[in-house]
């Protein structure tokens, strides 16, 4: 299900930081940051488990959630704040 943009609505999200700081001055891929409304809600009737708050699984559920965000609504990498773009790497098979 992908998510809803609504340009101008800017809402906190549980599970996703970095989606309203500065939502002004980001450059988004949509005209505004996404509503993730529908796709909480359906993460959230699968889930097969609920970490406690402020665990390390929870930090890390939020942080994968966070990065997937910016990297799929995101156009410019300075407006990334899940990863440092001088230092960040990614590689695919090998390359």
């Amino acid at each position: 299900m992908a998510s809803q943009v609504v340009p101008g609505k800017v809402e906190g999200d549980k599970y996703r930081s970095f989606l309203d700081d500065e939502a002004h001055t980001t450059h988004w891929r949509h005209g505004g940051p996404p509503i993730y409304d529908a796709v909480n809600k359906l993460f959230e009737q699968g889930r097969t488990k609920e970490w406690p708050e402020g665990s390390l699984e929870e930090t890390v559920q939020n942080a994968i959630k966070s990065w997937e965000m910016e990297l799929s609504h995101k156009t410019r990498v300075q407006d990334f704040k899940t990863i440092n773009p001088e230092k960040f790497k990614l590689f695919v098979n090998g390359n």
